[in-house]
């Protein structure tokens, strides 16, 4: 059999595979994490960046510039996260932080992107603190800061809206469509996708056929 055949063929089972996760999720969905606990807001750590203290490895803020530096490595930042198109390395010059990018647009985030944010981030607090920004840390940053909390801290939707609504962010009618893509969010189906390992919600998202195609590109080499 042609390999290129067999490679077609792998990548049908494996959305097969899938599609049986898929299955076996939704007769046992994952269990709403227990509400009875200590929300916390994030704490100000520079207003004039907007640079928020989420959590002891989580930052968030807006477009960082040079002179911002110096308060980023003694918060321990280690990997800054951006969602902007600007190459952070315009601010950070020769800085050792890891910088990576996942440009996004408010009003066009999916479940995937979610998922794929949640996993870098994930990844990169293992060596040290994390920092996530847009251009103003409020509409795209809030939408991922929110998801976070609902889906790695267990906070309810009704929590994580209320802190993006008056948590520091800014005008929550500035946050109109960041704030429809959570109103109409299903955490707790991101959080077993994510949990499974799964890129997306859903079958039909092309994040698949991306993650496929880059297996077989990378097994023809």
């Amino acid at each position: 059999m042609p390999l290129l055949s067999r490679k077609i063929i792998l990548g049908l089972a494996a959305i097969g595979i899938a599609a049986t996760a898929f299955a076996s999720a939704a007769r046992h969905p994952i269990s709403p994490v227990a509400e009875q606990h200590q929300q916390q807001w994030a704490t100000p750590v520079d207003k004039r960046f907007n640079l928020y203290r989420m959590t002891p490895s989580l930052y968030r803020s807006a477009l960082p510039d040079q002179d911002n530096v110096a308060t980023l490595q003694a918060a321990g930042i280690g990997t800054v996260v951006s969602f902007i198109k600007d190459d952070d390395k315009q601010w950070l010059g020769d800085t050792p932080m890891h910088r990576v990018n996942i440009a996004l647009h408010a009003d066009r985030v999916t479940d995937a992107d979610v998922i794929r944010v949640l996993h870098v981030i994930e990844r990169a607090q293992t060596e040290g603190a994390v920092l996530m920004h847009c251009k103003h840390g409020r509409d795209r940053t809030g939408l991922m800061a929110a998801m976070y909390r609902m889906v790695i801290q267990g906070w309810s939707k009704p929590e994580a809206l209320s802190e993006m609504r008056s948590g520091g962010y800014g005008n929550p009618r500035e946050m109109e469509d960041a704030l429809a893509y959570l109103e109409q969010v299903d955490p707790v189906a991101i959080r077993a996708a994510y949990r499974a390992g799964q890129c997306s919600t859903t079958l039909f998202s092309t994040c698949y056929a991306r993650e496929w195609l880059q297996s077989v590109l990378a097994a023809s080499r």
